[in-house]
Formats: structure tokens, sequence, C-alpha cells
């Protein structure tokens, strides 16, 4: 709540204590039946012994309130003292950067080719470049 609110809040709650005050003092009429009221067991409220002091309520009205403009107006400083861990994108013991795909890097040509090639035809059913290769070494024994 605003110091506005507050200080009215607190003027409210003052002047019906010192209306009430002021009704309990006053003597009543005498065309009215008076009823007899049992005694209270509280004293009567003094205004003065409050500890409200209207010249601090008016100190504080005249006060501008804080400007209240566009976006947040950071007042406080945090200060972070400490060592920031190393920022690790992989473990390297576990990553093999010279042979193996590089991590969150761009598809490699067997990424592209899963997803180009049938199924059907991924997968020879045996290999075929040492089928090649055992066949060159035959015709290059059968020639010398």
């Amino acid at each position: 709540m605003s110091r506005l609110l507050h200080s009215l809040i607190c003027a409210a709650a003052l002047s019906a204590v010192t209306a009430n005050a002021q009704a309990q003092s006053q003597p009543q009429p005498q065309t009215q039946i008076q009823t007899e009221t049992p005694p209270s067991n509280t004293p009567a409220i003094d205004p003065t012994k409050l500890g409200v002091s209207f010249d601090r309520v008016r100190i504080q009205l005249t006060m501008a309130p804080p400007s209240k403009s566009k976006g947040l107006k950071i007042q406080e400083q945090i200060e972070v003292v400490g060592k920031a861990p190393a920022p690790l994108l992989w473990n390297p013991n576990t990553v093999n950067l010279t042979s193996a795909a590089v991590p969150f890097g761009a598809p490699t040509q067997k990424d592209i080719m899963k997803l180009i090639v049938p199924k059907e035809f991924q997968n020879y059913p045996f290999d075929l470049n040492a089928l090649m290769q055992w066949l060159m070494e035959h015709l290059n024994k059968k020639t010398e």
C-alpha cells in the first residue's frame, strides 16, 4: 500500500476514536428513556497518547511518491563471488572427435543415407567391397 493510503487509514481511525470519545462525554438528552448500561471494564481512550504525530503524517504526505515509469526499475545490486565451472558440452572420455560424428554437428553422410534410401536397399546381405577386393586379388594372381 502506498503511504497516502496508510495515512488516510490512520486519520480515519483517529477520527473514529475521537468521535466515540466525544459521544461518550456528551450528556444524553432528558427526553429519551435512559437505559442502564453495564459498566465497561475498558478505560476511556485518550487520543493524545496514541503515539501518532500529525506532523509526521503531513511530512510523509508532502513527500513525492516514487515514480512509476515504464519498465522495471531494479534498485538492488547483487554481488556474486565464486568461480564458475568450465562449460562442458560433452564428456571427452566418452566422445571421440577424430573418428566419429561431432556431437550437435551437421548430419553425416550415413545419417542422410538412412533418411533417403528405402529400408529394402539399405543393407546388403554381404559386403560388396570385400567381394570386389577378393575378385581383384584373384584376377591379379591369374594374370601373373
